[in-house]
């Protein structure tokens, strides 16, 4: 704004300003040219792009040349903190526009990736979730592996990442890894990794189950898997987990609780493109997260994964806090959960049971629950936390049976109980 004829925004330093541009999608951004002399150059140093869909673009060959000339006119000296490529925001056909155009857009990936960005890397192609990744387009990956040694953070939705992109040894600096919506075909491994979130993504089994190799995790979010669950192996660090495995996970049978079903075409449990690789007689899921202090865990009662791990359980030696999520008493699979935790959690403090709302269906076929022939020995549980609708006292007759004393139990209704009936 000009107060007394002097243009004061434009007064300010280049650092101020480039924050400011950073807010603005790289179109706009440019567009700033016209402001004034001072604004000429200034988004071409500009510290953060965002490049989006242009909304009301409806021609991608515009689009195209608009990227290519963004990169391209950037001044090679500035430092680049972040880098979006976001195409949520669009008007022309994605599902052309993708196969079309797939590898100008890893070639604009792989440019900001030499700029080395210091913060965040992002790729979000579009929203979506599908039961099968054939079902829609995602943007294939080049499977060369990405090598920074500057960039701490990288987002990916609804990308197909595979083989070699998935070895992050070479980003000595990235401790955040966001995966969404996205098809993943092989091992995710790194050193340095702290932080991983994986929401409503594929992973493929052909030929093998892929693993995640990340002995610094610090935290892991692990929900929506779609197809087969990826073997978690040893994190020494992790201090919190989310893990949620329902509807979408292949490993799961409606027939027996082991994945062990009679049907030989039942892909669940036969699956062909597994092989040998079904990891029996090894833990996929809770021997990676024996050393979490703080675990939020989600199984659907024909998830069989579980109750092959149960045969294996570790001992959670640094377990404090445990959420058990759309737990249901009447389920032999979630008792059994909930005593091999007890049973191997030597320092668990607090307990918090979230019943599930809806219920849930057994396999035909599962397994049995003996419960414990004596208590189990938890000096360091200091409270129990249920929350369901209604009271039942079936979990309070379990909660006494394992040896847990009903004064450390609170009980947290999530509705009122109408008392006239």
């Amino acid at each position: 704004m000009a107060i007394g004829g002097a243009d004061r925004i434009s007064a300010l330093p280049d650092d101020l300003l480039h924050h400011v541009l950073s807010f603005l999608p790289a179109h706009k951004a440019v567009q700033t040219c016209v402001l004034a002399r001072r604004w000429l150059h200034l988004w071409k140093s500009a510290h953060s792009l965002r490049v989006t869909g242009v909304k009301g673009c409806y021609n991608p060959a515009w689009f195209l040349n608009f990227v290519d000339n963004l990169l391209l006119n950037r001044d090679p000296r500035a430092r680049l903190e972040s880098f979006e490529l976001d195409l949520h925001e669009r008007d022309f056909d994605f599902e052309e526009f993708l196969p079309a155009y797939e590898t100008r857009v890893n070639l604009w990936f792989r440019h900001a990736l030499m700029c080395g960005p210091r913060g965040l890397l992002a790729l979000r192609t579009t929203n979506g979730i599908y039961e099968y990744p054939e079902d829609y387009e995602t943007l294939g990956f080049s499977n060369v592996p990405i090598i920074s040694q500057h960039l701490t953070k990288l987002e990916l939705q609804r990308v197909y990442v595979h083989s070699s992109t998935l070895d992050f040894s070479g980003c000595p600096s990235l401790v955040h890894l966001r995966m969404e919506d996205c098809d993943i075909k092989g091992n995710i491994s790194s050193p340095f990794l702290k932080h991983l979130s994986i929401v409503e993504s594929f992973f493929q089994t052909d030929p093998f189950r892929g693993r995640i190799s990340l002995p610094g995790l610090v935290s892991l979010e692990l929900t929506g898997v779609l197809r087969r669950a990826p073997v978690l192996e040893n994190m020494p660090l992790l201090v919190s987990a989310i893990v949620r495995l329902e509807w979408g996970c292949h490993d799961s049978c409606s027939k027996n609780d082991y994945g062990d079903c009679d049907n030989s075409i039942c892909w669940n449990c036969h699956d062909p493109t597994t092989g040998s690789d079904d990891c029996r007689g090894e833990s996929v899921l809770l021997k990676g997260l024996s050393e979490v202090a703080e675990l939020e865990l989600s199984v659907g009662c024909q998830v069989f994964i579980i109750n092959r791990d149960l045969k294996l359980c570790p001992t959670f030696s640094k377990l404090k806090t445990l959420l058990l999520s759309e737990w249901c008493p009447d389920i032999a699979s979630d008792l059994n959960v909930l005593s091999c935790f007890l049973k191997h959690s030597p320092i668990l403090e607090k307990i918090t049971l979230q019943l599930s709302k809806v219920p849930k269906v057994p396999a035909e076929t599962q397994r049995s629950y003996t419960p414990p022939v004596q208590s189990f020995a938890l000096s360091h549980l200091k409270s129990v936390e249920i929350r369901f609708d209604e009271v039942d006292a079936k979990v309070l007759n379990i909660l006494s049976t394992h040896g847990i004393p009903l004064e450390k139990v609170f009980i947290q209704r999530t509705k009122l109980l109408d008392l006239n009936q």
